[in-house]
């Protein structure tokens, strides 16, 4: 299941997986996000939450395409920040493999283990990134 919300103001959307997270997950995730991007001319930032996931079903293979896909789509030239907060082990690992073989000039991505530290970076009060 996922969970996704935008706040236009701070041009911001943040997602919220619950649950299993697979390949078919975030492909879905992903889908929403490139719509996203060409309805929106001014960019966005992005702060995913992966502290309610039950169990992650990705493989290296699965983080190396999407990888790829987003670093192939690109609607516009607008700079934008991508922030993982993950508390566990494993979602730290693949959301920091994601990080390191996205290579997009356009997408900066970091991983965080609390939630503060994710917001500081991507500019935001904390507060908007709980909703």
């Amino acid at each position: 299941m996922l969970n996704v919300y935008s706040i236009p103001r701070q041009a911001l959307l943040v997602a919220r997986p619950v649950g299993i997270f697979d390949i078919k997950s975030a492909e879905s995730l992903v889908d929403f996000i490139e719509i996203k991007e060409e309805l929106t001319e001014t960019g966005f930032n992005r702060f995913t939450d992966l502290t309610r996931l039950k169990e992650i079903h990705l493989t290296s293979a699965d983080v190396l395409r999407l990888a790829a896909r987003r670093r192939a789509f690109n609607p516009n030239n607008i700079r934008v920040k991508s922030a993982f907060l993950a508390t566990d082990p494993m979602a730290f690992m693949i959301a920091r493999m994601y990080e390191l073989v996205l290579d997009s000039p356009r997408i900066e991505v970091a991983t965080w283990r609390d939630l503060q530290s994710a917001a500081n970076w991507i500019g935001v009060r904390a507060d908007l990134l709980t909703l």
